[in-house]
């Protein structure tokens, strides 16, 4: 139970907390592959079967429509709440994020895919989006 009540409230948090600072990419990870093209794209994440039952507690705030936007080969994803996450460009059109949750959006496959977890996986939501 408590292992369930530290993921609902790392998930509140961070829903409820400040943006994550933008990391610096590495320079093999922000030249590869040349610009990524500018773009947004709305996703609704859903909490996937293998998360633990206690991850049900963060689904109103995780899924409700979150937009990511690319511009410049970095990505913001903006949650409806208007809690911004900085994500770093990790491959052409792939972009990760996050401290005790991980973000990844890839958009170089169709449909395009959005995931969020946290540290230890217990928690997980996924999205695609044509």
């Amino acid at each position: 139970m408590t292992k369930i009540r530290s993921i609902a409230i790392a998930v509140v948090g961070l829903l409820g907390g400040c943006s994550q600072p933008q990391g610096t990419p590495t320079p093999m990870a922000a030249s590869a592959g040349g610009m990524d093209p500018n773009s947004v794209t709305v996703f609704t994440l859903a909490v996937q079967p293998d998360s633990v039952s206690g991850c049900i507690m963060g689904d109103a705030s995780m899924t409700r429509p979150m937009t990511l936007t690319v511009k410049d080969n970095a990505a913001v994803l903006l949650t409806s709440g208007g809690i911004h996450y900085d994500l770093n460009r990790i491959a052409p059109n792939v972009y990760a994020g996050g401290y005790y949750i991980k973000i990844r959006a890839d958009l170089s496959v169709t449909p395009k895919r959005l995931t969020v977890a946290n540290d230890d996986q217990s928690c997980k939501w996924a999205a695609t989006a044509p």
